[in-house]
């Protein structure tokens, strides 16, 4: 799987949010700090804000913050925030929305991409927001506790 830019600017900007140590941050000061520009800042942050990432505070001291707890939002939360016009499964890049694939009935690469998004999926809906903002080697000892237990089961 690959991430959007929209997708890991996304990331970052959260990141941002939690570590800045501030109530709220405004879309110009997050776009000061990830030097991104502020209206595609703003952008990202309307798709958080839909997806109920995000809240906002209108005013002199306003600025967005998390609308929920960072131990409650996912990075498989985010990544769906922000990837609205994608179809969940991108399996095969031969296969388009509509249209029969040639290998459809006898295909080896389907199973593989199908795994690989479920290993994926699991893995993004079991890391937190909270996690990746301070705790990498948590994080790095749940990927490969997950990798020994998906990769070693046994195969028919």
């Amino acid at each position: 799987m690959k991430l959007s830019l929209l997708q890991t600017h996304g990331l970052k900007i959260l990141l941002t949010i939690i570590k800045s140590g501030k109530e709220t941050l405004t879309a110009s000061e997050i776009s000061k700090i990830e030097g991104l520009k502020t209206g595609y800042v703003g952008k990202i942050l309307f798709m958080l804000r839909k997806a109920g990432i995000v809240s906002t505070i209108r005013g002199k001291t306003g600025g967005y913050y998390l609308a929920e707890d960072k131990k409650n939002i996912t990075l498989y939360d985010i990544l769906t925030a922000l990837s609205p016009n994608k179809t969940e499964v991108d399996l095969c890049p031969n296969i388009k929305e509509g249209e029969d694939c040639t290998h459809s009935i006898d295909c080896a690469i389907r199973p593989v991409f199908y795994e690989a998004h479920n290993y994926f999926k699991s893995l993004a809906k079991s890391i937190t927001l909270e996690e990746m903002a301070y705790r990498e080697r948590d994080i790095m000892n749940k990927v490969l506790d997950m990798k020994k237990h998906y990769f070693n089961k046994e195969r028919p």
